[in-house]
């Protein structure tokens, strides 16, 4: 290779490699080197700040994205139009700082101390801003579209008609800071609400939704409290609520323990997946009651009102509905392998599968002399009921209570026997 070939390599190696060259070092300056030397404030991206004294800053204008400000004092300084734009300001406290028009925008808010903070015309879309003391911040005409305030304290925040706020937390502002202007929460979506010394006296509440809600030191006397749901929500000793639904969110919220109802009055009563395993429900009135998805297995319901009640996909199995009223109560899907249904009372609106209710049936009318091939009768308490001379050739009784029965001529051929329990010295 010639020395002018040589040259000429060269050169077109430096054509070409000088302008990739060139776009490394611009966007390593941009995305990285520039933050290093940018003199802070106003340039702060990215910057961590945890822990730390900030109160003698001047953040106006301030590039605070992305920047870790957790646990950060920032009380009484002035942040005007800064961008805070997924910062992090977990636990920071701001009390009375100045944020009027900064861009707070999916930043992490939560726990912070906002006290007479001024948010006023700040960007605080997506922002999480849970368990947070925003009393009496200004929050006018700022943008909380799709915030997050999960137990956030709002009480005597300033709120106008500009504030872009989810109708959710509007209505919690209102019932805390305006409880005279709610005619009716019936129905009402309060999760996660922090309506802690709410005045809620009297108020239509049916149905509404109060689960992991703050109730601490709330008045609810008189209150209709139907159908509310209370998993999870937070009351105490001040809390102020009638003592049939004080017992309704011990009920729901209590795990792992046997609980004592005999004849409590629990009419109405939103009682969903509630651990009510070996439960004493005797003669206990559950009209109406939701009881959907609940652990009843092992409970005693013997005489128990359950009238209209909904024990959709409630778990049942081995326990007692002796002498239950079950007219108009709903049991699809519920679980009712082994259940006692002796004297239990059924009509034309009691939901319930065929076989089940044939079950029923046998156990309080008998079933000598019946023709019950191919019946499906597997985990059926049968125990003592009289099957003189039935047929009950292919018929399903795996699993199936028979202690006791009488099967004096009764007819098996083929029947599924597996797993019953049989009477004494049959066969």
């Amino acid at each position: 290779m010639t020395s002018r070939e040589r040259s000429e390599r060269l050169y077109l190696l430096l054509v070409l490699s000088l302008p990739l060259l060139a776009m490394i070092v611009y966007f390593a300056w941009i995305f990285g080197v520039r933050d290093l030397f940018a003199v802070c404030p106003p340039s702060c991206r990215g910057r961590d700040f945890s822990n730390g004294n900030l109160v003698a800053l001047d953040l106006r204008n301030a590039d605070l994205r992305d920047a870790n400000l957790s646990r950060a004092f920032l009380d009484g300084v002035d942040a005007n139009s800064a961008d805070f734009t997924f910062a992090n300001l977990l636990g920071a406290s701001l009390v009375g700082a100045n944020l009027q028009r900064a861009n707070l925008t999916g930043a992490a808010l939560s726990r912070v101390d906002a006290r007479r903070a001024n948010f006023t015309s700040a960007v605080l879309r997506g922002a999480r801003i849970d368990a947070a003391d925003l009393t009496a911040a200004d929050l006018t005409a700022a943008d909380l579209t799709a915030a997050s305030l999960t137990h956030t304290n709002l009480r005597d925040a300033l709120i106008a008609e500009q504030t872009r706020l989810d109708r959710k937390w509007r209505l919690v502002w209102s019932i805390i800071n305006m409880p005279e202007s709610v005619d009716s929460l019936a129905g009402a979506d309060l999760r996660d609400a922090n309506l802690s010394d709410a005045a809620l006296a009297g108020v239509d509440l049916q149905g509404a939704d109060l689960r992991n809600t703050l109730l601490y030191g709330a008045d609810l006397t008189g209150a209709n409290l139907a159908f509310v749901q209370f998993q999870q929500a937070k009351l105490d000793d001040q809390t102020r609520i009638d003592p049939k639904w004080r017992q309704v969110w011990e009920i729901v919220n209590t795990v792992d323990r046997e609980q004592q109802l005999a004849g409590v009055d629990l009419i109405d009563a939103w009682l969903a997946g509630a651990y009510l395993r070996s439960a004493d429900l005797r003669d206990a009135v559950l009209q109406r009651a939701v009881l959907r998805d609940a652990d009843l297995r092992y409970a005693r319901l013997d005489n128990a009102d359950l009238r209209d009640a909904d024990l959709h996909h409630a778990a049942l199995q081995e326990g007692s509905l002796a002498g239950a009223d079950l007219r108009g109560a709903d049991l699809t899907l519920a679980d009712l392998r082994l259940v006692d249904l002796r004297s239990a009372v059924l009509d034309d609106r009691t939901v319930i599968t065929p076989s089940q209710r044939l079950i029923h049936e046998l156990v309080n009318t008998g079933a000598a002399g019946r023709d019950l091939r191919d019946a499906r009768l597997a985990w059926a308490d049968l125990s003592g009921v009289d099957f003189t001379g039935a047929n009950l050739s292919n018929a399903d009784l795996r699993n199936a209570d028979l202690r006791g029965a009488v099967l004096t001529d009764a007819i098996l051929t083929n029947a599924d026997l597996a797993g019953a329990q049989l009477p004494d010295g049959y066969p």
